[in-house]
């Protein structure tokens, strides 16, 4: 049996949530997060579901988060917010900022790149870029579960897309926060599964 929202004639693509190195990766910061990344094993299987993706000819997105010099434009509206500014470690063209360095980023994939906000479609051209794809639904991977992926699913359901959540490639702020959200939370507005039933499904 497929995965809902990946059945026959649809456009998925794969959306990959802020797994950075100032983010997701130890070399560069420590948290809570980053060490359910590791723990979970998230990035390998982050890297074989992308492959899966572009071999079937289907979009892999980048979703990352930076600021600009001196924190232009970024609003300290919220706490999450305030302690990114404060860390000073998500700065545009850092290798802190960048894309999490064992991730592979292939040429035709494409990176979405937002300035504030906690989600992958606010204040960016993420939908219109995946309407000028054709895409209808969207597969999420990545962090957090708590945050930007419950966030930007609710964003893509509100934007008319059907969403699917590759639960063994996300990871969220502890592991009770994640364990809420894949049981309680996403559910209601995606499709759960796992990467090896979507790349059966997109096969």
């Amino acid at each position: 049996m497929g995965v809902r929202g990946l059945e026959p004639g649809r456009r998925p693509a794969l959306l990959i949530s802020e797994i950075q190195n100032g983010i997701a990766n130890g070399a560069y910061t420590q948290s809570p997060l980053v060490e359910q990344v590791a723990e979970r094993g998230i990035v390998p299987r982050i890297n074989a579901l992308a492959d899966g993706f572009r071999i079937a000819g289907h979009p892999v997105i980048h979703c990352i988060v930076t600021m600009r010099p001196q924190g232009l434009g970024w609003n300290r509206n919220c706490v999450l917010a305030a302690r990114i500014e404060k860390g000073g470690y998500l700065m545009k063209g850092t290798p802190s900022a960048a894309i999490h360095e064992d991730v592979r980023v292939g040429a035709g994939d494409i990176v979405s790149e937002r300035h504030h906000g906690m989600t992958a479609f606010t204040g960016t051209d993420l939908d219109a870029t995946l309407r000028g794809l054709d895409v209808d639904t969207v597969v999420f991977a990545g962090v957090s579960t708590n945050v930007a992926l419950m966030g930007g699913s609710c964003e893509a359901v509100g934007n008319g897309y059907h969403v699917v959540i590759a639960e063994d490639c996300t990871a969220g702020g502890t592991a009770e926060t994640h364990r809420i959200q894949v049981t309680m939370h996403l559910p209601l507005v995606a499709t759960m599964s796992d990467s090896a039933s979507v790349l059966g499904s997109i096969a």
